[in-house]
């Protein structure tokens, strides 16, 4: 789209505005031709002010470009107004992007929840007014998933001070709803900043599987450790030492002082 060396403004009464809005919204997605409308006007405005602001003799405007984004019950069409230097965003754009990603962020919620994408497909357009396909759906989860798996698998330091190991249990739907454990490892890092190095799911807490779960960190580059924190599960002492052999353990504060009034009763 090209855009006009001078502008002609076109001065309307507000009966008159209203007349327009009125005959917009009679059609079959009005709303969202006038949502556009409003959004388009606004990055206009936006970036005529971005371009003031900076007064670059450089810097110009150069035309627009087609976008689209989620509107309600369809896509709106927006027109990007570009400047020749290729610096301006518009703020109102990030705002939409947001929405966007916070409907992406409920689809895997609920996925991950157990909906099926049938089910999703409803919650979405009952919360947001939006209609996703269930291909929609299934690519958004799809693309979370494959996110997770580079997250889970990605190179980790070669040492770490202290690893606080503890497993969370919840509720996860399968065929049925059943409590689960997920397995946790939380790094203090050299720099004193902590890191999760891993979250596993396997289904009953147990050495044999903190056993797994260590050698899984090794083999993504973890070689030292300087002390592992953990609770009082049976074998748990025994299967670090196999894995990490030069590290040292101790027991969390709230195990140490359970253990402490056994000890004393005793």
């Amino acid at each position: 789209m090209k855009e006009n060396q001078e502008e002609t403004r076109l001065k309307l009464s507000k009966k008159q505005v209203q007349s327009v809005i009125n005959a917009e919204l009679e059609k079959e997605h009005g709303l969202n031709d006038l949502f556009s409308m409003m959004i388009n006007g606004l990055m206009l405005s936006e970036r005529n002010h971005f371009l003031e602001t900076k007064q670059d003799p450089n810097n110009k405007g150069n035309g627009y470009r087609k976008a689209t984004r989620s509107g309600i019950g369809s896509k709106l069409t927006l027109s990007i107004p570009r400047d020749r230097l290729g610096v301006f965003k518009p703020v109102v754009l990030g705002l939409l992007d947001q929405q966007e990603d916070a409907i992406k962020n409920l689809c895997f919620e609920l996925y991950g929840k157990g909906l099926t994408t049938r089910q999703i497909e409803g919650v979405v357009e009952e919360v947001y007014g939006k209609s996703y396909s269930k291909s929609s759906i299934s690519r958004i989860t799809t693309d979370f998933s494959a996110l997770i798996d580079s997250w889970l698998n990605r190179d980790l330091d070669s040492y770490y001070p202290i690893v606080y190991i503890d497993a969370i249990h919840i509720k996860v739907r399968r065929d049925r709803v059943a409590t689960e454990a997920f397995y946790v490892l939380l790094g203090l890092k050299e720099d004193l900043t902590r890191e999760v190095l891993d979250i596993v799911n396997i289904p009953q807490e147990s050495a044999s599987g903190w056993e797994e779960v260590l050698e899984r960190i090794k083999e993504r580059g973890v070689e030292k450790v300087g002390l592992f924190v953990f609770d009082g599960l049976t074998g748990l002492d025994t299967v670090t030492a196999k894995v990490y052999s030069e590290s040292l353990q101790q027991k969390c504060i709230i195990h140490f002082q359970r253990s402490l009034i056994d000890w004393k009763i005793v």
